[in-house]
C-alpha cells in the first residue's frame, strides 16, 4: 500500500475518492483549492489512477470528506463500483442500504483473495442474446437453451447452482437476508454474483436463482432496477421481469418433460395435488408450476386464480451459508497468510466456532485454533 517515497498505491483509490468527495458535496475545484492543488486536473488525475496519492495529501482527504482512512484503503469492501438489484417484497430502502454493505463486503473478499489466487473471471462474460425487443417465447426458449448448455439434466433445479458456478465462474452463495429480500444479482468490475436468501422455501431458492442468473446475463442490454418489486411500476421494468420469469421457469421445467407428465398424469388425484407434485419434482414453487403450465397452453388463465387460491405452499428450509467454492477459497487465504482469521471473522461478522462449522458443512476444514 505504501512505498518509499511516502505515496499510497492502491488501484481502487482514486475511484473512493472520488465517491468520498462527492458523498460530500464537493467539486473536483472545490477539493482541489481546499487540498492546495495548483488546479483541478491534478485532483482528476489522482481520481482517475494516473497520479499517486501523498500520505499528507490522504489525510487532508479524510478530514475533508468526514470518512475514516479504511474507506480508502480497505480492499475488503466495496466502495463505489458495481451494480445491484435487488429481487423484494414489502422491504424499505433503510434496510437494503447496511445491507448492501454487508454485501460489498463478502463480495471485495471473494474478488480479494480470487486476485490472490489467480482465479480471475475470463476476459469474456457469458450473456444471452436478448434485448427488450425479445418475446415471452424467445426468452423461455433461451431458458431451455441454457439448462441444455448447462448440462442440467431432467430436473435442472438440483445442480442448477453448482453448474452456474463451475460452468459461468458466477458465484451464488446463500445468506441471511433482511425480510422481504430474497435474492440479490450484482454486477461488480471483477465479475457477477448471486445471492440468495437460504431460509426462503427450495422452490423461491431455485427460481429466484434462475431469476437472478437471467439479469447477470441480460444486464447491459437491459439493465434491472434497483429494487426488483413484484409489481414494478413502468412498462419496461415489468417487461424485464417478465421475461426473467418466463426465462427462469423454462430453464427448471423443459417443455418436453412438462409435457410429458401432463399426459400421463394421474388422474386419480385433483389437479392442484398433482401440480403440487410436479412443482416438488422440479424444486420450483406450485404457482410456478402453474404458470409454467399456462404458457404450454396447458392450463387457461381464466382457470389460475382458483388454481393458485388452492395449491399448498412448502415449507421454508435453511440451506448452508454462501457455498462451498468460497469457503474453499477463504481456507486457501488463511492457510497462505492472504487474509488474517480475524479479519476473516470481522468481514462475515461470526465468531470462529460459527466459522468453522458453517466451513465443515461444506466439507472444508479450516485449520486453525479454536
Amino acid at each position: 500500500m505504501r512505498n518509499e517515497t511516502g505515496v499510497l498505491s492502491l488501484p481502487f483509490l482514486g475511484r473512493r475518492i472520488a465517491v468520498a468527495r462527492e458523498a460530500a458535496g464537493l467539486t473536483q475545484a472545490d477539493m482541489a483549492s481546499k487540498l492546495g492543488f495548483r488546479d483541478r486536473q491534478t485532483l482528476a488525475a489522482i481520481e482517475c489512477g494516473e497520479r499517486k496519492v501523498a500520505v499528507e495529501e490522504m489525510l487532508a482527504v479524510t478530514e475533508l470528506t468526514g470518512q475514516d482512512l479504511d474507506f480508502f484503503t480497505d480492499p475488503f469492501r466495496l466502495v463505489g463500483e458495481g451494480g445491484f438489484s435487488y429481487r423484494a417484497s414489502g422491504v424499505a430502502e433503510a434496510e437494503i442500504e447496511p445491507f448492501e454493505e454487508e454485501v460489498g463486503k463478502w463480495l471485495a473478499l471473494w474478488r480479494y483473495l480470487g486476485e490472490r489466487r489467480g482465479e480471475l473471471p475470463g476476459p469474456i462474460r457469458p450473456k444471452l442474446a436478448l434485448n427488450l425487443e425479445s418475446t415471452f417465447e424467445h426468452a423461455q426458449a433461451a431458458g431451455e437453451a441454457m439448462a441444455r448448455h448447462l448440462g442440467l439434466g431432467s430436473i435442472p433445479g438440483e445442480r442448477l447452482a453448482e453448474a452456474v458456478e463451475q460452468k459461468l465462474s458466477i458465484p451464488v452463495l446463500f445468506v441471511d437476508m433482511p425480510e422481504g429480500l430474497s435474492g440479490v444479482a450484482a454486477q461488480i468490475t471483477s465479475g457477477d454474483a448471486i445471492l440468495i436468501n437460504r431460509h426462503e422455501s427450495l422452490g423461491r431458492q431455485t427460481f429466484d436463482l434462475a431469476h437472478e442468473l437471467f439479469h447477470v446475463l441480460t444486464w447491459d442490454a437491459m439493465p434491472p432496477e434497483r429494487v426488483d418489486r413484484r409489481n414494478p411500476s413502468t412498462y419496461k421494468a415489468k417487461k424485464i421481469e417478465q421475461l426473467a420469469d418466463n426465462f427462469a421457469a423454462a430453464l427448471l421445467m423443459p417443455s418436453a418433460d412438462l409435457a410429458q407428465k401432463w399426459e400421463r398424469r394421474d388422474s386419480g388425484h385433483s389437479l392442484n395435488e398433482w401440480i403440487a407434485s410436479v412443482a416438488g419434482h422440479f424444486r420450483v414453487s406450485p404457482n410456478a408450476a402453474v404458470w409454467r403450465f399456462v404458457a404450454l397452453e396447458k392450463i387457461k388463465k381464466a382457470e389460475v386464480e382458483e388454481l393458485i387460491a388452492e395449491l399448498p405452499s412448502f415449507p421454508n428450509v435453511e440451506r448452508p451459508p454462501f457455498s462451498r467454492i468460497f469457503f474453499d477459497r477463504l481456507a486457501w487465504g488463511i492457510e497462505h497468510g492472504e487474509v488474517s482469521v480475524r479479519k476473516a471473522l470481522k468481514v462475515l461478522g461470526v465468531d470462529l466456532p460459527t466459522l468453522k462449522g458453517q466451513a465443515q458443512i461444506h466439507g472444508v476444514i479450516l485449520n486453525i485454533g479454536m
